[in-house]
């Protein structure tokens, strides 16, 4: 990039390497996404009280559970892309000045929000943080052992940079240049070698246990008195460095749209395909969709608007009531052989 990046440019270039990544769905993209996801598995195994990971977002609402699939094409993030030139266009001839201005300070910025949230320079729908919120990343997630944020934190920030795995906090300028080289290799048929940003996140066992466990209650409720269903997550986020983030996400909505486990130990997999089971005996496939479209953000709930994302939440959602009708058969087989055995007589 040029050292004088006009506002013109820099919008026209997040935007066509967002679209470019968007609009090829190759298998080799889908592999691509399954090389970034198995290589944080593999350095989230490492760490000291791993418990396993699990991924929400995308790829993982447009996929199944094994990460098979075609991969659509969603409008929704085509347009989402394309405002951001709109944005730009009364001042297209502008300089960025957020290029220079994270050049010569970010290095002793703490993130890019207390800086330059406030900063009266540039537009807000232009700052550095709205401007890589367009580009792809990877929303993966660690579940560490209770108590061990801090060392599990610790851990992963070396083994991330080991294999040059980064937020896009960590040099936004570097990051728009890697998605726009990603979407070029792919788009030419070839496979890149560097990874998308990350959006890390750790949480404690317990804590994502106890989510899991409260879902099909929580939905329950919100039948009954007629409100979003609602369950807080607030974990540990990896941006500049770890934090807490402002505001915490609604658990429903990932559960429901994307929530995807990897590597989970017997008692974390068997909480979750319990719930799923509940979830799916107490609602309708329609019912679920719609309360994932209610707990969703509005750039969510637009993008589930897609008949294609639609397709795939249903039948993520028969996967779980053939899970559901398994059980039900295992049970009904086993009762029966134990009704066999206590004929009158045959003892």
């Amino acid at each position: 990039m040029n050292n004088e990046e006009t506002i013109e440019s820099i919008t026209k270039r997040v935007e066509g390497a967002s679209t470019n990544f968007e609009k090829t769905n190759t298998d080799l993209k889908r592999r691509f996404l399954i090389w970034n996801i198995e290589s944080f598995n593999i350095i989230a195994s490492k760490v000291t009280g791993s418990k396993g990971t699990f991924g929400t977002g995308y790829p993982f609402y447009a996929l199944d559970e094994n990460m098979e699939g075609t991969l659509p094409i969603i409008e929704e993030q085509i347009r989402y892309n394309r405002q951001l030139i709109k944005d730009g266009f009364t001042v297209q001839k502008s300089i960025w000045h957020c290029k220079p201005c994270l050049e010569e300070k970010y290095s002793t910025m703490p993130d890019l929000k207390q800086i330059c949230k406030p900063c009266p320079n540039m537009l807000d729908s232009l700052k550095p943080r709205k401007i890589i919120n367009r580009l792809p990343d990877m929303d993966l997630w660690l579940v560490c052992e209770d108590g061990g944020i801090e060392k599990a934190q610790e851990e992963m920030t070396k083994l991330l940079k080991s294999i040059g795995m980064c937020s896009s906090d960590i040099n936004p300028i570097a990051s728009i240049e890697d998605v726009e080289r990603i979407a070029d290799m792919l788009k030419d048929g070839k496979m890149p070698n560097t990874f998308l940003p990350i959006d890390a996140h750790i949480i404690e066992y317990s804590t994502i246990k106890s989510l899991i466990e409260k879902v099909p209650n929580e939905l329950r409720s919100a039948k009954e008195k007629g409100t979003v269903p609602y369950l807080p997550i607030h974990p540990k986020s990896y941006r500049k460095d770890w934090q807490y983030d402002d505001e915490a996400y609604n658990y429903i909505y990932d559960y429901l749209s994307a929530f995807t486990p990897f590597n989970f130990s017997e008692e974390l997999q068997l909480t979750l395909e319990e719930s799923r089971k509940k979830v799916i005996s107490d609602n309708t496939p329609q019912q679920l969709f719609d309360f994932l479209l209610a707990s969703a953000t509005k750039a969510n709930f637009r993008r589930f608007q897609s008949i294609e994302l639609e397709n795939c939440f249903m039948n993520k959602v028969i996967g779980w009531e053939n899970l559901r009708k398994k059980d039900i058969n295992c049970k009904n087989e086993c009762a029966k052989n134990g009704s066999d055995l206590e004929e009158p007589g045959e003892r």
